[in-house]
C-alpha cells in the first residue's frame, strides 16, 4: 500500500476568486454552476403566491433582486458557464405535496392565507406545474441547454436529479442567487453543503418577504469560518469573470476538425452546417479504398443536407449538438435507415429511430448512418461480419476490435464527432483502445436501450465513441434520462451516490487500485505489460492518491461469467425469437457456434450464474466502499485478423479479462488513449461504481492531462 499523500489546507492557486465572506471564495469557472433559484412568476409577481402570502411590501423586496440577478445570468453565458433554473411546485395531482405543507397555513388559528397550494389564482393554480404562475419570470427565461430542475421542496436537491446533474459535468463550486433568502436559497446551500459543494451565495441577488430574515439567514451561512458556505455580492464576482477570455473569440477558417467545441467556435463565427455535412460526406469516400468496411449504409446525401438546411435556418446555436455529425452502430434504430445487426437476412427498417438516436437529433445532431459491428454484437474482435472485417484505423492487420467496430473507426479517421455503440462486455471500450480514441460506458439502465438490438438485455448500455473525453461526456449527457417504454432504464441513483464522495475537488484524497503484478504478467503481452507499467507510476505520482488493495479474483470471475457462462444463453433467447420471426437468417459461422453453446445450458445453469452475479456484486460493493476506482489495461493484447481467423474463439475471450465483468458488476467505465505500443495505440480503463461517472471522468482528465507530458 502507498501511502496517502498529506491534504494541503490552503487552496491549489488554480481558479480564480473574488471577495467574500468568510474570506474569498475561490473557484474554478469550469467547475462552477450558477443556480437560480425559483424566479418564478408565483413568487415575484403581484397576485402570485408570494405576494397572497406577505403582500406589496414582500413582492418589492424580491422583485429588487432581479436586475443584479440578470446581470450575473448574462455573464455566465458570454463565458460560456453552466446554468441552472429551479422551480419550486408540485404535479397538478399533488401527490408529492405533503400534507403539513400544503395545511400550515389552512389550519392555522388566525390565518389571514385564503388560499393555499393547488388552489385558482389569478395566474392559474398557486405553485403547480404547468400553470402560468409557476413559471420563470420574462426577463430571466431559459435558453437552450440551460437545465431547470423541478422540485418539490425547500431544498433544490431534495426528490430531484441535481446532484446527479452536477456531479455528471464535474461540478464542485456554486454560485447561488434566487428567492426566498430565509427559506430555498439557504435550505439548498445548506444541501449543498452536506454533499460536499462550496456554494456562494451573492447578498444582492437574493431576498426574502421579512426584511429581518436577510442578514440573520446570510450571517448563518458563513458563520464560523463558512460553516455552511460563503456569502459575496454580485459586483466584485462580475469583474473577476469580466477578466476572463471569452471562449467565443473569432476563430480562423475552420480546419475540418469534428470536435464539439470546434464545430461549435466555428458555427458561431458562421460555419455552416451544410459545409460540414459536405465535408463529412467527402471525407468518407475518400477513406473508402483504405476502409471498405466501417459502414453498413449511409444517410441519403440529400436527406443529410436537408437536415443541415432546417438547423441553419433555426438559427438555434445554443442547441447544445448544433449541426454535430455522429454515427450510429447498427443493432441501433434510425428512422427510415435499414437495421441489420450485420445480418443482411434480418434487416428492417424501423419507422422510428431508438430513443437514444431521437435524443441526439433533438439536441441538434446530425445521423451520418449506419456502422459495422460483430452479428448481432457478439465479439470483441470486428470480424464477425458479412459486410467485411473492419481492420484498425491504422494498421489494416489488426482487428480493430468488437462488436463497435465501424463506430470506433469512423470516430478515429475523423469522419464524425462521436459515435454511438453499445457495451455488453467491453464492446465500447475494446475498440476504442485499438484505435486510440475514448470509449465510455455509463452505468447500465441511464442511457435508454429501446430501439437497440439486445444482445445480453439485462447486461446492455449504449456507449460513446469521440475523439476526447469531453465530447464523449457531451454526447452522453444529451442521450441520459429516463425512459418509460424502456423495462430497464433506471429512474433514480442509489443512497451511496448521493454522497460527496461523488464528486472530486482538486484537493479531494482518493482511492485506487491497479492489478497485481503476478496478474498482469500472466494475462498481458510483454510489450502491454511494459507500457502499462509506465502508467502505473505515472499515475502513483497523482496527487491526493491512495493506493488500496483490492479483491481481483472475485473482479475476473465476473468476468468468466459474459461468454463462458449462462449469460451466452441470453444472447440464444433473443435471437430464438428473432429466427422465428423471419423465414430465414443465414447467421455468421462464428456467431453459430457461440450460441450454439447455449444449447447445452440449462434453467439451473442460468440461476446459479444469477445467483453468483449476484454474490460478486456484493462483494465488489464491499470493495467500491473503500477504493474509490480501478485502474485496468483496456485490452490484454492486440491481435491481427489472421491470428482471429485462425481461433475464432480463444483471442476473444482474451480480449474481454478485465472488462467483461463491468456491466455484470453494474460498474460504468471510461477507456482512454494512453501511449502507443509498437507504433499502434495503446489504452486503459478507469472503472468505478455505478453513477460515479463524474468521479471517473474527473480521473481520466487527470491522467490524460498528466499522459501529456510524458511520451510513452
Amino acid at each position: 500500500m502507498v501511502a496517502a499523500q498529506p491534504i494541503k489546507r490552503t487552496s491549489s492557486g488554480d481558479g480564480v476568486s473574488f471577495e467574500a465572506h468568510p474570506y474569498a471564495f475561490r473557484f474554478n469557472p469550469l467547475t462552477t454552476a450558477l443556480v437560480i433559484i425559483d424566479m418564478q412568476r408565483d413568487f415575484l409577481l403581484k397576485d402570485g403566491f408570494g405576494y397572497i402570502q406577505a403582500g406589496d411590501a414582500g413582492v418589492e423586496k424580491v422583485q429588487a433582486t432581479v436586475q443584479p440577478t440578470l446581470a450575473v445570468l448574462r455573464m455566465f453565458r458570454e463565458r460560456g458557464l453552466h446554468i441552472i433554473h429551479t422551480r419550486e411546485g408540485h404535479r397538478p395531482d399533488l401527490r408529492d405535496l405533503p400534507a403539513p405543507k400544503l395545511l400550515r397555513q389552512a389550519r392555522a388559528p388566525n390565518t389571514r392565507h385564503s388560499m393555499v397550494i393547488g388552489d385558482v389564482g389569478p395566474m392559474g393554480r398557486l405553485l403547480t406545474r404547468g400553470e402560468y404562475g409557476h413559471d420563470i419570470i420574462d426577463e430571466l427565461q431559459p435558453l437552450s441547454g440551460e437545465r431547470v430542475v423541478d422540485k418539490p421542496g425547500k431544498g433544490s436537491f431534495f426528490s430531484t436529479i441535481l446532484h446527479e446533474h452536477l456531479v455528471d459535468r464535474g461540478i464542485t463550486h456554486l454560485i447561488v442567487v434566487g428567492v426566498t433568502v430565509e427559506c430555498c436559497v439557504t435550505t439548498t446551500v445548506r444541501e449543498a453543503n452536506d454533499r460536499g459543494f462550496e456554494a456562494c451565495i451573492l447578498s444582492d441577488c437574493t431576498d426574502g418577504f421579512v426584511s429581518s430574515f436577510k442578514s440573520a439567514s446570510l450571517d448563518m451561512i458563513h458563520f464560523s469560518e463558512g460553516l455552511f458556505g460563503f456569502v459575496g455580492e454580485s459586483q466584485p464576482l462580475l469583474a473577476t469573470l469580466s477578466a476572463l477570455p471569452s471562449p467565443r473569440k473569432t476563430a480562423p477558417d475552420w480546419d475540418g476538425s469534428m470536435q464539439i467545441e470546434s464545430l461549435k467556435i466555428a458555427y458561431a463565427n458562421g460555419l455552416s452546417p451544410i459545409t460540414v455535412i459536405n465535408h463529412v460526406l467527402d471525407k468518407i469516400n475518400a477513406d473508402k479504398t483504405q476502409h471498405p468496411s466501417v459502414w453498413i449504409s449511409l444517410s441519403p446525401a440529400e436527406d443529410l443536407l436537408r437536415r443541415a438546411t432546417r438547423l441553419e435556418k433555426s438559427g438555434d446555436k445554443n442547441l447544445p449538438l448544433f449541426g454535430v455529425p455522429f454515427a450510429v452502430k447498427d443493432n441501433i434504430d434510425v428512422s427510415g435507415l435499414p437495421t441489420t445487426a450485420a445480418c443482411p437476412s434480418f434487416e428492417y427498417i424501423p419507422k422510428v429511430s431508438a430513443h437514444v438516436v431521437k435524443q441526439l437529433e433533438d439536441a441538434g445532431a446530425i445521423v451520418i448512418g449506419k456502422t459495422n459491428l460483430d452479428q448481432f454484437a457478439t465479439g470483441l474482435v470486428g470480424t464477425r461480419s458479412p459486410y467485411g472485417a473492419c481492420h484498425c484505423a491504422f494498421d489494416t492487420a489488426r482487428v480493430s476490435g468488437g462488436s463497435s467496430s465501424g463506430s470506433a473507426v469512423a470516430v478515429a479517421l475523423d469522419q464524425v464527432s462521436f459515435a454511438l455503440g453499445t457495451d455488453t462486455a467491453g464492446s465500447g471500450r475494446v475498440p476504442a483502445a485499438f484505435n486510440g480514441i475514448v470509449g465510455f460506458k455509463p452505468t447500465k439502465g441511464t442511457v435508454s436501450t429501446a430501439g437497440v438490438i439486445p444482445a445480453c438485455r439485462t447486461l446492455d448500455c449504449v456507449s460513446f465513441f469521440a475523439a476526447t473525453i469531453s465530447d464523449a461526456r457531451c454526447a452522453w449527457l444529451v442521450s441520459k434520462g429516463r425512459d418509460s417504454e424502456d423495462p430497464y432504464s433506471r429512474s433514480s441513483p442509489s443512497f451511496a451516490s448521493l454522497t460527496s464522495r461523488s464528486l472530486l475537488h482538486e484537493e479531494s484524497p482518493y482511492t485506487l487500485s491497479f492489478p497485481p503484478e503476478d496478474l498482469l504478467k500472466s494475462t498481458l503481452c510483454p510489450s502491454y505489460q511494459a507500457q502499462f507499467a509506465k502508467i502505473v507510476s505515472l499515475v502513483r505520482n497523482l496527487a491526493y492518491s491512495e493506493e488500496v488493495i483490492f479483491d481481483w479474483s472475485s473482479y475476473l470471475s465476473a468476468s468468466d461469467l459474459v461468454y463462458k457462462g449462462a449469460f451466452v444463453a441470453e444472447r440464444a433467447a433473443f435471437l430464438k425469437e428473432a429466427l422465428q420471426s423471419k423465414q430465414q437468417i443465414a447467421l455468421h459461422p462464428v456467431t453459430q457456434k457461440v450460441l450454439n453453446s447455449a444449447n447445452s445450458m440449462s434453467a439451473s445453469d442460468a440461476f446459479c450464474d444469477i445467483y453468483e452475479a449476484q454474490r460478486l456484486s456484493k462483494l465488489m460493493e464491499a470493495e467500491f466502499d473503500k477504493c474509490d476506482i480501478i485502474i485496468v489495461p483496456t485490452a490484454p493484447n492486440h491481435p491481427t485478423i489472421a491470428e482471429v481467423e485462425q481461433d475464432p474463439i480463444g483471442p476473444n475471450l482474451k480480449l474481454g479479462t478485465f472488462a467483461s465483468a463491468v456491466n455484470v458488476l453494474d460498474l460504468a467505465a471510461i477507456a482512454i488513449p494512453a501511449g502507443q505500443v509498437e507504433g499502434l495505440p495503446f489504452g486503459i480503463s478507469v472503472i468505478g461504481p455505478a453513477y460515479r461517472e463524474g468521479f471517473i471522468i474527473t480521473i481520466a482528465q487527470r491522467i490524460q492531462a498528466r499522459l501529456e507530458h510524458f511520451v510513452l
